[in-house]
Parts: C-alpha cells; sequence; structure tokens
C-alpha cells in the first residue's frame, strides 16, 4: 500500500508540473517562470499541508519529488513550444493531479492517526493549494474560488475514502482507486456539462 502511494504520489507530482507549465505557456513566461509554476503546483499544496500538520516538508526529506517536477517542468516547456496545447487539456490534466493528491492527502493524515475530519481538510487542500498558488501567480480567479465545480469534487473524493477506509470492506489498494475515480469523475462531469456551483450574488437579479 506505501508503495502503491509512493508511486501515486510521483504520478500526482508530473500531472501537476506539468499544468503548471501549460499556466505559463498561455500567459507566455520563460523558461525560470515555467519552471517555477511547475514547482510550485507541483509541491504547494502537500507543503501547506506538512506545515499545518507541524511534521517535516516531504520534498525536503525526500528531493526526488523537487528534482522529478523540475524536469517536468523543463521537458514540459519545450514540448509546448512544438504543440498546439488547448486550453481544455490543462483542464482536463488539472483533474487528474486534483484526483490523486487529495486521495494521497487524505490517506496520508488518515495513516498519522488524525480525525476523519481533519484527514479531509487536509486532502482537499493537499490537492487544490498547488493549483491556487498557480492562478494566483499567473494573475487568474483560482479555480478554486471559481463557480466551477472543483473543491466539491475535491471534498467528495476526500470523503469517499474515508468512509470507505471506515467500512474496511474492501482493500486499500481497491479504497484507493475508487476514492479517485470519484474525485476525477465528477471534476470531468463538470468540465464536459458545465456543471456550476451558485455563485454569490448582491441584490435581486436584474430583469430582462
Amino acid at each position: 500500500m506505501e508503495q502503491l502511494l509512493y508511486w501515486c504520489d510521483l504520478i500526482g507530482i508530473v500531472v501537476f508540473a506539468f499544468t503548471g507549465v501549460l499556466a505559463a505557456g498561455h500567459k507566455q513566461m520563460d523558461l525560470f517562470g515555467a519552471v517555477v509554476l511547475a514547482c510550485v503546483t507541483a509541491v504547494g499544496g502537500g507543503t501547506t499541508r506538512d506545515i499545518i500538520l507541524n511534521m517535516p516538508v516531504f520534498w525536503l526529506t525526500d528531493s526526488h519529488y523537487l528534482w522529478i517536477a523540475v524536469a517536468t517542468g523543463i521537458i514540459s516547456f519545450y514540448l509546448i513550444r512544438y504543440l498546439q496545447v488547448p486550453m481544455r487539456l490543462l483542464m482536463i490534466a488539472d483533474a487528474a493531479g486534483l484526483a490523486v493528491f487529495v486521495v494521497i492527502g487524505t490517506q496520508k493524515v488518515l495513516d498519522l492517526g488524525h480525525s476523519p475530519a481533519i484527514a479531509i481538510v487536509m486532502g482537499v487542500m493537499t490537492g487544490t493549494f498547488g493549483g491556487l498558488i498557480r492562478d494566483i501567480l499567473c494573475g487568474d480567479i483560482p479555480l478554486l474560488l471559481r463557480r466551477e465545480i472543483y473543491a466539491t469534487a475535491a471534498l467528495s473524493g476526500a470523503a469517499a475514502l474515508v468512509i470507505l477506509d471506515d467500512i474496511e470492506a474492501l482493500p486499500g489498494k481497491a479504497v484507493v482507486a475508487i476514492a479517485i475515480l470519484v474525485t476525477l469523475s465528477i471534476r470531468l462531469a463538470a468540465l464536459r456539462w458545465n456543471l456550476s456551483a451558485p455563485i454569490a450574488r448582491i441584490g435581486p437579479r436584474p430583469g430582462p
């Protein structure tokens, strides 16, 4: 189980680093900017989680995470120069990274012995804060704060893992896979059918 989580973590690093470079490409940043975005997107959520939980930051104890993010950033920077990359791909890649990181973050916090509520909050934070930092650095409203169903997908996946883990009816690997699928399915469905949450509004809706 621990080996599975480790490899899923590395996959999440690659996917989120790629989304950072895609965002940099759409903002026409240079190589340095692209690598910075790749790194903060890939490790931002987990770093925030570890700091709040007062535990060693994961990429400081295992530098492979950071070097993989840097390498992905450099390779992706030159790759997208020769490919026409649609914004849609950024959203789909971000959904995949979100699903993996939310579940990995939730499972890690559960393994530390924290309550299910704390595990869910930290899992959502792990999955969303890297993208939040990326969007802020790009000058965009973070996906986390838009009307799109993003945080809801993260929350659903984290809750699914906590519930299935508590029931203990399935092997750990199956629980992780199902929770990732729940998060990814909800996020992709929101993208496919333009589903959104209600937005904050002051005053009545203007008439026709």
